[in-house]
């Protein structure tokens, strides 16, 4: 799954420099059930690489990220993904510790 217009018009902002930090869900989707034991290598790697698709972009460019869980949906994890400037690990680490605050005090 490719991301949306909106979610590229944020990206660009955010390379721009137009915002400190950005946030966005890890994966694009919830997950699977896993293959099966003995499926072929294809369908596997085929299946992990679905879910890759909002963290690779940032692997290549170096921006610095962290994944966090959200909370959950129908009992499965969600996580949200911070990114941040180049060399500004410190605003990504503040955002995820109040995120961490606010959903921990529910």
């Amino acid at each position: 799954m490719l991301p949306s217009h909106y979610e590229m018009l944020m990206i660009k902002f955010f390379l721009q420099q137009k915002f400190d930090v950005l946030m966005l869900p890890t994966v694009p989707m919830k997950a699977n059930k896993l293959p099966n034991e003995n499926c072929p290598k294809s369908e596997y790697f085929a299946r992990a690489l679905e879910m890759v698709a909002n963290t690779t972009p940032f692997d290549v460019t170096g921006h610095p990220a962290l994944t966090i869980n959200a909370g959950f949906s129908r009992g499965l994890p969600v996580g949200v993904m911070f990114l941040g400037k180049h060399f500004d690990e410190k605003s990504i680490l503040r955002v995820a510790k109040v995120w961490e605050n606010i959903r921990d005090s529910k």
